[in-house]
This record gives C-alpha cells, structure tokens and sequence, in this order.
C-alpha cells in the first residue's frame, strides 16, 4: 500500500497531485488540486475526482468556471484558481501529499461552476 492509499482524502481538501505524463491540453507537472469527489467515494475509491489550481490572475478570476482560492478562502500560500473545466479523475497512486483545505464558500462555489460547466440545474448562492 502506497502513502497515497493510506492519504485520508476528504471532499474540500488541497491535494499535490502528479498530473503527467499528461496529453494535449491536460493539466501538467504536479499541481495543486481540490478534491471534488464526495466522501465515501474518497474513503473507499480507488481514484479521486480534483479541480485543478492555476496561477491567479484577475481576468482568470472573472470567468464563471474558475472558482478564487486567494487566502482567506483557501490554505493556499500561492494566489491560485480552482478551473471547473478542467475536472479530473485521477488513480490515487498519483495523491503525492496534502497541501490544505478550501473554505465552505469555496465548496459552494465550485458546485456552481461545476453545474455551469456540465450544464446541470445550478442552485442560487447561499447568503
């Protein structure tokens, strides 16, 4: 059993994921993810569902599918983006470590632009 299998992943949670070898447009290097799989499948899944991070950047932040990860919001250092287009499923042999969590808001949010992303039914935000 690999540290990646013994990893307790939880929906919400940062993760350092190894992306490569990686084709076309597919995010690349290892990068920070944010686990987007719900939690039995997280505890008993053999893979993990993530959004990948990118650099922020204020016009990226303005697009509804990118979601802001900037501090409070996140225990992110780096200024990132979580981009909903870009859902991903990975074997969790490629989980490399932990790398933080997101806030509840962040959650809410990256449901809203998962929904608007996969055309499903999007829920009004909370206040």
């Amino acid at each position: 059993m690999s540290a990646s299998d013994r990893l307790e992943v939880r929906r919400g949670d940062l993760i350092w994921v190894a992306c490569d070898p990686s084709v076309g447009v597919e995010p690349r290097k290892t990068r920070t993810c944010v686990v987007v799989s719900n939690d039995v499948a997280n505890r008993f899944g053999a893979a993990v569902t993530v959004i990948p991070t990118q650099a922020y950047t204020a016009e990226r932040a303005t697009r509804a599918y990118m979601v802001d990860l900037r501090k409070p919001r996140s225990t992110l250092a780096a200024a990132r983006v979580a981009n909903a287009s870009m859902i991903m499923t990975y074997d969790r042999a490629r989980v490399v470590r932990s790398a933080g969590r997101v806030s509840a808001d962040v959650l809410g949010d990256l449901d809203r632009a998962l929904a608007l992303h996969l055309g499903l039914p999007m829920e009004p935000p909370r206040d």
